[in-house]
């Protein structure tokens, strides 16, 4: 009786962290967080699959040039580099996980960023920015062949949707984004052409999250191509 009893409860917990995983919010909104900001309330919010942000001046790190390497350049419009992850107690989900940290620095705009990490942060280090949120209901008007499509078309298509949600960020605001997400990021304009504006990312995978992405990675799409 103990052992089946033992056995349901963790079929049951599987199932609940699977469907976390895997759920879409129909809700296309992003909220300011108004709770009390506890490890356990953050976590519960995520939950949710709905964008979130709160500021975060008070956990913030500081960058450092010498705990991230450079990964691409676009002249005029964005740097990107990896970085060596610090540890971030509030964000992080309470189930084993692994990290993957970038930092952008931004003249002008970021390319289109996808998440399918179970948690992605986004962290404004300097300067303010726009981010645009698209929910995954509009991923085929921006995926081909498993390929997030990056031209100039996708872009002012996303500037001419209104129903896409843009928010103002600035300095220390924490931005939690949902898995399946698409982003659009831009610099805010300014006068001052020495404005900076660097973000950074912090994209949580749990081990529901690997094995999701290995089957949809070793069993879906190998079952397309056939």
């Amino acid at each position: 009786m103990w052992f089946e009893t033992i056995i349901l409860f963790l079929l049951c917990a599987c199932y609940f962290l699977l469907y976390v995983d895997m759920k879409v919010n129909i809700n296309d909104t992003v909220s300011y967080f108004e709770k009390h900001l506890t490890r356990k309330n953050i976590n519960e919010e995520t939950f949710l699959k709905s964008p979130f942000y709160f500021d975060g001046t008070h956990i913030v790190h500081e960058l450092k040039d010498s705990s991230f390497v450079k990964e691409k350049k676009r002249k005029g419009k964005y740097e990107i580099f990896n970085k060596i992850y610090e540890p971030y107690p509030l964000l992080e989900p309470k189930i084993r996980f692994e990290t993957e940290n970038k930092v952008y620095k931004i003249d002008k705009a970021l390319p289109i960023l996808s998440n399918s990490c179970s948690v992605n942060y986004y962290i404004v280090k300097e300067g303010n920015c726009n981010i645009t949120f698209i929910h995954p209901r509009f991923k085929e008007s921006f995926w081909e062949n498993d390929e997030l499509i990056q031209k100039e078309t996708k872009i002012d298509y996303i500037k001419k949707q209104t129903h896409f949600n843009t928010t103002l960020f600035s300095k220390n605001s924490i931005i939690y984004v949902p898995n399946d997400w698409i982003l659009y990021i831009e610099k805010e304009e300014s006068n001052d052409k020495n404005d900076k504006c660097v973000i950074e990312s912090i994209h949580y995978f749990t081990l529901c999250n690997q094995f999701i992405g290995w089957i949809k990675k070793n069993l879906i799409n190998t079952y397309k191509k056939l």
